[in-house]
């Protein structure tokens, strides 16, 4: 006994303890980041290489943000689990033994007697094909999610590094433009003090300033938030600057290519195909409730003497009778959740397509937009300067050149808006249909 006890205990595994972290592990520079392109798994980035000399465009910081990621570490952590789970899986159910001993103290029966017994999960062993299939088709999800989630990781990153460069482009050029405003109006307010303007006049350049000043502001704040939200993304202090330079000019896809890429979307996005294998999974585990309808649970060999030398051997069996339940609640469950999947799949496949031509019709509209108006903003610029001289001789009163100047503001905003939405949609559009960034296609 002892020595069964023994060999059994051998194969156990032993408790190591694995304490939580007591504080934050964020890195403090932009060096620290992982940058090794072995580790990529997305097809789509595979040919991204990352080079910080030249500063990082929004794909290379959608590379590091894959690798560096705390909240995918954890995820790609989870996968394992499932690893584990198929292993588990993958092992037959133990044999039971029984064993006793019995001596008797009284009676005409002197002999010790004893018994041993050996029985088998019959049941367990019949439903371990279907055990081991679903555990494996799970597996395979929770990794095809993995990398999903990885996709989307790296193009959040570049929407936050698109939408930080743009902000601080505008905030460049605002406060390019409150410098002039700001001198605008203390000399205004100097000639006021002097009764050598009208108060009209130097309200309406005070007005100017006071807009300038308030568009500056908000592109900082947006600027900033973008580089924190990125920073966060990457496990970077939100008080590290990443060097960022905007991403060389490519073609987009034309209809034909989206058309194409979205015929062939349920063979190559991950999501979708995790959506597959837990179908498959599901499939598996209504095949494993239909068997274990079968009524047969477990077998045994027993061998014993009892007290009186008689010696015996016998087989038992036993049998679940299929009158009140018969298994056949859990068919039902596992059939409505296969059901459930099945709508989850069609209902995903509906939602991407939607995705892909709302994405589409996004771009196609902000890219004309910004197109029309990036020809008429400069002109309009280039008519507020002769009207601050203009203004200075009186040739044109206040209202005039207030106007003016808030025009030339505010249709400057509208085509930086345009054009970073153009930016976005695009990358939307990419993350839909699983295809290679705009920047991997323009790289030589």
């Amino acid at each position: 006994m002892l020595t069964v006890a023994a060999v059994g205990l051998s194969g156990c595994a032993l408790y190591r303890p694995s304490p939580l972290a007591d504080g934050p592990n964020l890195r403090d520079s932009a060096q620290r980041l992982t940058a090794d392109p072995a580790r990529l798994r997305l097809a789509p980035l595979k040919a991204i290489r990352i080079d910080a000399l030249d500063g990082l465009t929004p794909l290379e910081i959608a590379v590091l943000a894959v690798l560096n990621n705390p909240d995918l570490d954890a995820k790609r952590r989870a996968a394992k689990v499932g690893d584990a789970q198929v292993f588990a899986a993958g092992l037959l159910p133990d044999p039971q033994i029984t064993a006793s001993v019995d001596k008797p103290i009284a009676g005409p029966d002197t002999q010790t007697a004893r018994a041993f017994g050996a029985s088998f999960d019959l049941a367990g062993l019949l439903a371990h094909t279907y055990v081991l299939r679903a555990a494996r088709f799970t597996a395979k999800a929770t990794d095809l999610n993995l990398l999903w989630s990885e996709w989307s990781v790296a193009q959040q990153a570049r929407q936050l590094a698109e939408t930080a460069m743009a902000a601080e482009g505008r905030a460049a050029v605002l406060r390019q433009v409150l410098a002039l405003a700001a001198d605008r109006s203390a000399r205004s307010t100097r000639a006021l003090d002097k009764r050598d303007v009208t108060l009209q006049i130097a309200a309406a350049d005070l007005a100017v300033k006071l807009d300038v000043q308030t568009q500056r502001l908000t592109a900082e704040h947006d600027a900033q938030k973008a580089r924190r939200d990125l920073n966060a993304l990457l496990g970077l202090r939100a008080d590290v600057i990443l060097p960022l330079v905007p991403a060389p000019p490519a073609t987009v896809y034309d209809a034909a290519a989206i058309d194409r890429a979205l015929a062939s979307l349920p063979e190559r996005r991950p999501d979708l195909l995790a959506l597959k294998s837990a179908y498959g999974a599901q499939d598996a585990n209504v095949r494993k409730a239909v068997l274990a309808q079968f009524p047969l649970s477990s077998v045994g060999l027993a061998t014993a003497r009892d007290t009186a030398g008689v010696i015996t051997q016998g087989l038992s069996a036993a049998f679940a009778l299929p009158i009140f339940n018969g298994g056949r609640g859990a068919v039902k469950v596992e059939n409505a959740t296969r059901e459930q999947l099945r709508a989850e799949y069609q209902a995903r496949l509906d939602q991407t397509d939607a995705d892909v031509r709302n994405a589409e019709r996004e771009r196609a509209g902000a890219a004309r937009a910004a197109t029309l108006l990036a020809s008429d903003v400069p002109r309009l610029e280039a008519l507020v300067r002769p009207a601050i001289i203009a203004y200075d001789r009186g040739d044109i009163d206040s209202q005039t050149y207030l106007t003016l100047s808030q025009t030339a503001l505010s249709r400057r905003a509208d085509l930086d808006d345009k054009e970073l939405a153009a930016r976005l949609a695009e990358i939307s559009l990419e993350t839909a249909l699983f295809l290679p960034p705009a920047e991997s296609r323009a790289t030589p």
